[in-house]
């Protein structure tokens, strides 16, 4: 096996990889090939083959079949008109534990180095669920967990390059709307360079006060950390009166979105610090410093989803509680022990809302509760940075260099 993988990882390296990096340039953000089409079909032709002989080695060759039929109609169709990759997601099997799994398609990579569009991408990765997770999940059993953990090998730049950590279903370019997210990828090894290039730096630069115990762990002990984290995140929105999955229309709100990310995030923190799971601690800093530092420095901040999370949560801390002050050395101090105190607070809150029978009127009641932390937005933003975000200059004017994924 480890000698097939070898070549699966050359193949995709030095074959697959420059020439979706080529398609790209002749592509727009709908993934319709807007020049040098002649070209493009020669690319796609090559790619067609090479990755019908990976997804047998892989064993997905109903996968490799099903894309080249997608292909070769999208060619009769023409290649300036979009593409759909129905068959391929169909036919596509996400991996069990310990398999290595293949993807290539028209996807949208989320938080990756392109303008927000659809291009041609594609990745290896090998599923590695730790075992210090079985304990775990028989004590807080999921009861639907389609989460999966893996470590990415190889890939094109929507995947390698910044900071996309995620392959969802609903990521694939399809004709028909996917209505049922049928399987989670998270690409959790690439958390450890995230981290430690961009997210730390900040919460060094911001705050004092604060142990940085998140500083000194492991990339492998934070691979571990960070499919915890995942797991209990995920946990959690599959409970409360208004369980994600039993009310995705209203919880697909950007406002009650907004609730939902905070609120399972809150309690993954909570449960941490009561249960003491292994890293517990390194991951409640993970957490809150990826929310308020990380999130809100997107370069499309008043318009990101995951932005509007980190402004919503510190500016309801300054609001209603005491962990987060101005500082006196740093721009600001976190207690962390006033931290557990003041989500508690606000999960008891945001779960009131929740008690809202109707859906309707629940997303009336989340935008009123959500706008008085995020105000509205000027050109277009969904929402504008909160007076009450004091460190948004100086969270800014933290350097980080682009990321670019070491496997």
């Amino acid at each position: 096996m480890k000698t097939l993988t070898r070549g699966i990882v050359n193949m995709v390296n030095e074959q697959i990889v420059p020439q979706v990096h080529e398609l790209q340039m002749y592509q727009n953000e709908k993934g319709q090939i807007t020049e040098q089409q002649v070209r493009a079909k020669q690319l796609l032709l090559q790619l067609a083959e090479a990755a019908g002989i990976i997804y047998e080695a892989v064993h997905v060759p109903e996968a490799g079949a099903a894309f080249k039929e997608d292909f070769l109609v999208w060619i009769g169709r023409g290649l300036d008109d979009t593409p759909y990759f129905d068959r391929l997601l169909t036919a596509y099997r996400p991996p069990q534990d310990q398999e290595t799994t293949f993807f290539l398609a028209p996807v949208v990579t989320p938080n990756g180095p392109h303008t927000k569009g659809c291009f041609f991408e594609a990745f290896l990765a090998v599923r590695d669920e730790p075992a210090m997770m079985k304990p775990i999940e028989v004590e807080m059993p999921h009861p639907e967990n389609g989460c999966q953990s893996l470590k990415l090998i190889a890939g094109t730049r929507g995947f390698t390059e910044e900071k996309c950590i995620v392959f969802f279903p609903e990521n694939v370019k399809t004709k028909e709307k996917i209505t049922e997210q049928t399987f989670a990828i998270f690409y959790f090894n690439k958390f450890y360079q995230i981290y430690h290039e961009d997210t730390l730096k900040r919460a060094r630069a911001i705050f004092e006060h604060v142990p940085f115990k998140s500083a000194h762990i492991s990339p492998e002990n934070t691979y571990e950390a960070r499919v915890l984290w995942g797991y209990l995140h995920d946990y959690y929105h599959h409970c409360g009166n208004k369980p994600f999955h039993k009310h995705i229309q209203a919880k697909m709100n950007f406002f009650a979105g907004i609730l939902e990310e905070i609120k399972v995030d809150c309690q993954s923190i909570l449960a941490l610090a009561e249960r003491k799971y292994d890293y517990w601690e390194e991951i409640i800093e993970f957490v809150l410093f990826e929310r308020l530092l990380r999130y809100p420095s997107q370069h499309n901040a008043t318009h990101n989803f995951d932005s509007g999370t980190g402004f919503f949560l510190f500016s309801w801390i300054i609001d209603n509680g005491r962990s987060i002050q101005k500082g006196k050395d740093k721009p600001a101090s976190l207690d962390l022990s006033l931290c557990m105190d003041d989500l508690k607070k606000l999960v008891a809150e945001i779960e009131e809302l929740e008690e809202i029978e109707d859906d309707s009127v629940y997303k009336r009641e989340a935008e009123r509760y959500v706008r008085k932390y995020l105000p509205p937005g000027n050109e277009g933003g969904r929402f504008g940075v909160p007076t009450q975000y004091f460190i948004h200059d100086i969270n800014n004017a933290v350097k980080t260099d682009r990321i670019m994924f070491r496997g």
